[in-house]
């Protein structure tokens, strides 16, 4: 039975007693250090602290809540949609994944509320700033790869191997599977991911994202790097990933390049202040949702009437599934990159307010249903609680075009009657969740990128976060990439380095 569905943070006590089991979890993998499930936990706060006021925050009614779920509901992707698929290629939605694990683990909030609740109201504001924690350091340090249990070998990490079951692609090794402890009867630990994060083991492709960053640092290290240097030389050469390739194909690249040349104006925490934005982690960075498709020309073994679904990715995991039954993955899931780069099949869904039929049915593991098994229900009931602030509000604070009622509607009428309908009947077109306004200033543009809010919360986080990151590139003189070619560093090229395509 499968252990956790998509985007469900385990609440804190469960992360307890995971950590009462790491002296015999040592001993057991003879790790060369302790296990830690997380580092020391930091805070979340508010981009925009001066916006939690009821004028700006959706008001608090059992109308409102229903209203948002009505809203979730009618977010998905009509059956005969001809909507074409945006320019971008699929890698980087899953990329987008990977960054989200880099930085944030909200762990807490599922304990002090349930979204299922129909009386569901936001939480007080002394909760959100004293009791949520972030599990992740809100820094580009890559310590989804790097920190504890991520077991290593001298001055390399270790990989997992795959199962001799079915075509092997070309030009694939063994050596494409994460690291997995053994089968055991405890599903908390039978063939569980290794790794310093185990969401990277939630669906294939961040799977297979996060093998190709074991093999790029092996490949560093290969070269004479000790560990420290191709450790830091990784982490480098993904922030300049992060701002010079992932940045520039999600978020308007003038925002981008404004926020790089003239510095942050709204995201400016000191040092040792540093935290992770709500309106960035529960609101503009879940665009991506947006983008999953229901499912991929994956690799020669799995294209065009036999494309992997997103069932498929999902059960060839081991927190999601169980890997087709076998000890590691089949080597017939070895995944074929170049499907997923430019030039490739897979391109990204657009940034609209429609997602794939899949991501309305997911399962739930024990939780009460409908809400949590619909990712856009969930995600809007999480913003309500989280008291995120209108799209407008953050729009006129960033002295950025406001949306018009008119517009948003606009953008609801284009998927179906029945989101206008739900855009109208609580004033969502004038007062917009900020998750649903993000997708729409987006989907109003037609460009296949974030709109002004979404470009700019996008933009300032994750360039302020590599400001304060540990190796950061924006705090040397022109730092330029030494691994690529002529100076340039792009995802492809890291996929390259690693020896995946």
């Amino acid at each position: 039975m499968p252990r956790i569905s998509h985007g469900e943070a385990p609440s804190l006590e469960r992360l307890a007693q995971a950590q009462l089991g790491t002296h015999q979890i040592n001993r057991n993998l003879k790790f060369p250090f302790e296990f830690a499930v997380t580092q020391e936990p930091t805070p979340f706060g508010y981009l925009l602290p001066e916006l939690q006021a009821p004028e700006t925050l959706l008001p608090t009614s059992r109308e409102i809540r229903d209203g948002l779920v009505n809203l979730g509901i009618a977010m998905v992707e009509p059956e005969d949609d001809s909507t074409p698929d945006s320019v971008t290629p699929s890698a980087y939605t899953y990329f987008g994944q990977f960054i989200d694990h880099d930085i944030t683990f909200e762990a807490k909030s599922d304990s002090l509320a349930s979204i299922s609740d129909p009386d569901l109201e936001p939480l007080p504001l002394e909760a959100i700033t004293t009791k949520l924690q972030n599990g992740r350091t809100p820094s580009l340090d890559l310590d989804n790869v790097y920190y504890k249990p991520a077991p290593r070998q001298g001055s390399r990490l270790r990989l997992g191997v795959v199962s001799p079951q079915g075509n092997r692609p070309p030009n694939k090794d063994i050596a494409n599977d994460l690291p997995r402890q053994p089968p055991r009867r405890d599903p908390e630990t039978d063939r569980a991911a290794i790794i310093g994060d185990f969401r990277n083991d939630e669906n294939l492709i961040i799977a297979q994202l996060h093998v190709a960053f074991l093999r790029a640092h092996n490949a560093i290290a290969i070269a004479g790097r000790s560990f420290d240097e191709a450790r830091k030389s990784l982490r480098q050469h993904y922030q300049w990933i992060v701002i010079k390739d992932f940045l520039n194909r999600i978020a308007d690249p003038e925002i981008v390049q404004d926020v790089l040349n003239q510095g942050n104006r709204f995201f400016r925490p000191a040092l040792d202040q540093l935290f992770m934005p709500l309106e960035f982690s529960a609101a503009a960075y879940r665009y991506g949702h947006s983008m999953i498709r229901s499912s991929y020309n994956y690799n020669l073994n799995f294209r065009g009437p036999k494309a992997a679904t997103l069932r498929d990715l999902f059960s060839l995991t081991a927190v999601s599934g169980q890997l087709g039954g076998f000890d590691t993955l089949p080597e017939q899931w070895i995944i074929e990159w170049q499907n997923f780069l430019d030039e490739g099949t897979n391109h990204a869904r657009p940034i609209d307010t429609r997602l794939t039929n899949e991501l309305f049915a997911l399962p739930a593991f024990g939780k009460p249903m409908p809400n949590e098994a619909r990712l856009p229900v969930r995600n809007l009931l999480r913003g309500y609680l989280l008291r995120l602030p209108t799209g407008q509000a953050v729009a006129r604070a960033m002295g950025l075009p406001v949306m018009t009622p008119r517009e948003i509607e606009a953008v609801a009428a284009s998927v179906s009657d029945e989101q206008l309908a739900a855009v109208r009947a609580c004033r969502f077109s004038e007062r917009t969740p900020l998750w649903y306004y993000i997708l729409a200033e987006a989907a109003h543009r037609m460009s296949s990128v974030l709109g002004p809010v979404g470009s700019t919360i996008v933009s300032e986080v994750l360039i302020g976060l590599v400001r304060n990151s540990k190796d950061s590139i924006l705090r040397e003189d022109n730092w330029t990439p030494t691994l690529g070619t002529s100076g340039r560093f792009t995802l492809r090229d890291l996929l390259r380095l690693g020896g995946v395509i």
